[in-house]
């Protein structure tokens, strides 16, 4: 494992005109930032990855309910493409084409129903399609991991050992100061971003990775929904009951064997 084997370098010589002293070794901390910057680079780039996509809405703990699908990024058009089937039978699909988003029940519903998410940002945030449904935006994660790009995003990282039926392995746990990486994000990612760190739990956002061969094999977030603007008061004759916080588990697990079809811009 490269950490354990840069750990293990402990310190470096390093020489210097007429003297010697040795360099501190990375911490575990920035290690683990490293890793992901250099995986992060590896993806980008790629022509175009795919991903297997699980959404899992929460309340609280309990899971209210579950999507499944795939995701489809083409990084030198800033175009990505989402398709969700939720709760086992409404499909969603969405498109990015630079900083429109277009969403639809089917390929065919996606025409003339672009929206710039720039305005949006500015006159609905809350509105916001990745606020909504986080997962519908096939560039959200590959945000939140651009955060290794900018030293003040990063408020914790830390490598963690885990099991399960393929062996052991080494998560990559990130947490993402949101309106920290805002201010070094387009104008609609900003927006989003900005939007989300105002919502419970979202100022700062956990992201986790598994690495495979110097690229991510998995990536997961847990994003909060906005509350509604107004919520409800009809029949009720005392206080409004609490409201448990939502959130979405945002999964993907990456595919390189592959090369994915072009993706098609609606007009």
């Amino acid at each position: 494992m490269r950490l354990a084997r840069l750990a293990a370098g402990g310190l470096a010589p390093v020489l210097t005109a007429g003297c010697a002293y040795t360099a501190a070794a990375p911490s575990a901390q920035q290690q683990v930032v490293d890793e992901l910057r250099g995986a992060y680079q590896h993806i980008t780039a790629l022509p175009a990855v795919t991903a297997a996509v699980t959404e899992t809405v929460q309340s609280g703990t309990v899971a209210v309910t579950q999507g499944k699908g795939t995701l489809t990024w083409e990084f030198p058009r800033r175009t990505g493409e989402t398709s969700l089937t939720v709760a086992g039978g409404t499909t969603v699909v969405a498109v990015r084409a630079g900083d429109t988003f277009f969403e639809g029940r089917n390929h065919k519903a996606l025409a003339g129903s672009g929206r710039d998410l720039t305005d949006y940002g500015r006159t609905a945030p809350q509105s916001m399609p990745q606020i909504q449904a986080p997962g519908l935006d096939p560039f959200q994660l590959m945000v939140l991991l651009d955060g290794t790009r900018w030293p003040d995003a990063v408020v914790t990282s830390q490598p963690v050992v885990t099991s399960d039926n393929s062996g052991q392995h080494i998560e990559y746990q990130l947490g993402v100061d949101t309106a920290r990486l805002a201010a070094h994000q387009r104008p609609a990612d900003r927006a989003w971003l900005r939007e989300m760190s105002r919502q419970p739990g979202g100022k700062v956002v956990s992201l986790v990775a598994t690495l495979k061969q110097g690229r991510v094999a998995t990536l997961t977030a847990v994003l909060p929904v906005a509350k509604p603007s107004s919520t409800p008061t009809t029949n009720l004759t005392g206080p409004a009951p609490a409201v448990k916080p939502v959130t979405v588990v945002v999964a993907a697990v990456f595919s390189y064997e592959k090369r994915p079809t072009r993706i098609a811009v609606p007009s």
